[in-house]
């Protein structure tokens, strides 16, 4: 009998186990998939999200969720919704609908095999969530050997409990650069020792292209505090050759043409964001702004 995911995400709600293993990160490998898919809950804040169940693809992608749990300001991911995964999300009606995410793109209501493959994790992670009832340090059986507990797929059908040998993440790399060009003509610019801005990128939630599989919006924004007139609005989505690195790496260079535009070079840039403020310091070397960081403005 084909399981339909929603349904088994109804199961999974009705045991009432959500804040029982909210702690705990657990693998589901299903045989002839190229990734593991690492479970892990999120919390949602009632309305109308109860909870949402990430099944996130493969170690690069879990090792990428943890650190920016760690440090929202770590790498270029600022939402788990920008993380490539599977999603179930329960709803506080108990309503469940299964999404597929990608990096840049608008999450999708997961179709077709998308949704075949949520049903065989989640399927599995019924079946843990059932066991934890009974042992609820389940989900760490394998800490002490460095190792993730894992539901893996030997055979069609079957399954059985293995460890997952935790690999150490890969150094994290950025690179950021500017057209020679660019750098002459903004140092050549009269310089505003008095004047700020207050500047930020991020998403935009709930904003997206116009496309056939529609891909979210990324807005570099800055603000005169004196006046607060908007001075830059730039909009941009994420290229699939450059990915969102590409997107986060080229942003300090459109700062620099935004300056070259307004003909001036502030005496002070404010942000709220650690991860613009990372990303800008390299312009500091060139142009004799001040680059602060704020709570707020």
């Amino acid at each position: 009998m084909k399981r339909l995911p929603e349904e088994i995400g109804a199961k999974m709600n009705a045991l009432g186990l959500w804040n029982v293993l909210e702690p705990y990160n657990f693998a589901v490998k299903p045989k002839g998939t190229a990734f593991s898919y690492f479970c892990t809950i999120l919390k949602g804040d009632g309305k109308p999200v109860k909870v949402r169940f990430l099944m996130l693809e493969g170690w690069q992608t879990l090792h990428d969720y943890v650190r920016t749990r760690i440090d929202r300001n770590f790498g270029i991911y600022s939402t788990p919704v920008e993380l490539p995964h599977l999603e179930l999300v329960v709803l506080t009606n108990g309503e469940t609908k299964v999404f597929r995410h990608d990096t840049g793109y608008m999450p999708l209501e997961a179709a077709g095999a998308q949704r075949d493959l949520a049903a065989r994790i989640l399927w599995e992670a019924y079946g843990v969530m059932m066991r934890v009832e009974g042992d609820a340090r389940l989900p760490m059986r394998f800490s002490a050997d460095k190792a993730i507990f894992a539901r893996v797929e030997t055979a069609d059908g079957q399954w059985e409990d293995r460890p997952l040998e935790i690999p150490d993440p890969p150094p994290y790399t950025e690179k950021v650069s500017f057209p020679k060009q660019d750098i002459k003509t903004a140092q050549d610019l009269p310089f505003a020792k008095e004047d700020v801005l207050e500047l930020d990128f991020g998403l935009l939630p709930n904003i997206m292209t116009k496309e056939a599989r529609p891909r979210c919006v990324y807005e570099l924004k800055a603000v005169d505090p004196k006046t607060r007139t908007v001075v830059v609005a730039s909009r941009v989505s994420v290229h699939p050759e450059a990915g969102l690195r590409g997107l986060w790496e080229s942003m300090p260079a459109q700062v620099l043409k935004e300056l070259i535009r307004l003909g001036k070079v502030p005496g002070e840039i404010k942000t709220r964001s650690g991860r613009v403020f990372r990303f800008l310091r390299p312009l500091c070397l060139d142009l004799p702004f001040k680059l602060s960081l704020h709570d707020h403005f």
